[in-house]
């Protein structure tokens, strides 16, 4: 198979780790994303239990709460926020994992504390900041736009491309969220195409932030399109149950058996497509 699996591990709540990692295992993943608590996570015990099931570390997924939002106008925020990315920078360089996801605003902002011209600048420069480093230490940072209703000033693909632009630094790219796509995207394929030279990391989750193949996404046109645009990065898993607050759907403790259907469906419905997309195409 051409693409690497993850699943994102911040969805499994307060789960014990080694429980997460025996699950991935078992369904065929080949690593996982962490969430990016660089100061909460043990990350040596988490390294011996990635080398125990043969798991790599594909990326890491920020979390982005009012204290670290990229484009407040209040500088010890914005400051604390690049920091926030510089030190996820450095526990992707500890695990091995090339790519740190950053959202330019925090979940739950619903408009500017200032007015979006200002804040949108304060993130070009929060972003060239932390990118500058991510640059010296060989990390990417993938811009994620989320949802209208999640955040505001980058909700869709072509407004990450105009942020990565203006940033301008070589690192700094784009993640493609299909669940947040659903929402924004008038058409998966073209959106695809629009960003490809800076697509460096995909989650996948159904229109219902279900696993893939349970809602009404078309896998088999995003599968394709991202063959055809090149894509090599990997391939991770942001699945959760019906909730309205994302964060806090990772609290509540669902029954590992939910988990297990959701893993297995996701990975079992896109390793389908792909291997008929590839039967298709014979190989290159």
């Amino acid at each position: 198979m051409m693409f690497k699996y993850s699943v994102t591990q911040w969805i499994f709540g307060h789960e014990d780790m080694e429980v997460s990692l025996q699950r991935l295992k078992k369904f065929g993943y080949d690593g996982v994303e962490l969430a990016g608590e660089p100061k909460k996570l043990d990350i040596a015990a988490i390294q011996k239990l990635m080398d125990k099931y043969g798991m790599g570390c594909t990326s890491i997924c920020g979390i982005y709460n009012a204290e670290r939002d990229l484009s407040s106008p209040t500088p010890e925020i914005r400051l604390n926020a690049v920091q926030y990315v510089k030190n996820c920078v450095d526990m992707a360089v500890t695990v091995g994992a090339s790519v740190v996801i950053v959202v330019p605003t925090p979940v739950g902002k619903s408009g500017p504390d200032s007015n979006r011209e200002e804040e949108w600048s304060l993130a070009v420069g929060s972003l060239k900041e932390a990118g500058a480093y991510a640059d010296a230490k060989g990390i990417s940072l993938a811009i994620e736009a989320l949802n209208r209703f999640e955040t505001y000033l980058v909700n869709n693909l072509d407004t990450a491309k105009k942020l990565v632009e203006e940033v301008n630094v070589n690192c700094v790219g784009i993640m493609a969220d299909l669940f947040h796509m659903n929402i924004e995207e008038r058409n998966h394929m073209t959106s695809l195409r629009n960003i490809a030279p800076y697509l460096l990391h995909v989650h996948i989750a159904d229109n219902t932030r279900e696993a893939a193949g349970l809602g009404q996404t078309n896998f088999v046109t995003v599968m394709r399109t991202l063959i055809e645009i090149g894509y090599t990065g990997a391939i991770t898993m942001e699945f959760m149950p019906r909730v309205s607050n994302p964060y806090l759907s990772a609290e509540t403790n669902e029954s590992g058996s939910v988990y297990d259907q959701y893993t297995r469906q996701s990975i079992e419905h896109i390793k389908g497509i792909m291997q008929c997309l590839e039967g298709n195409h014979g190989h290159h």
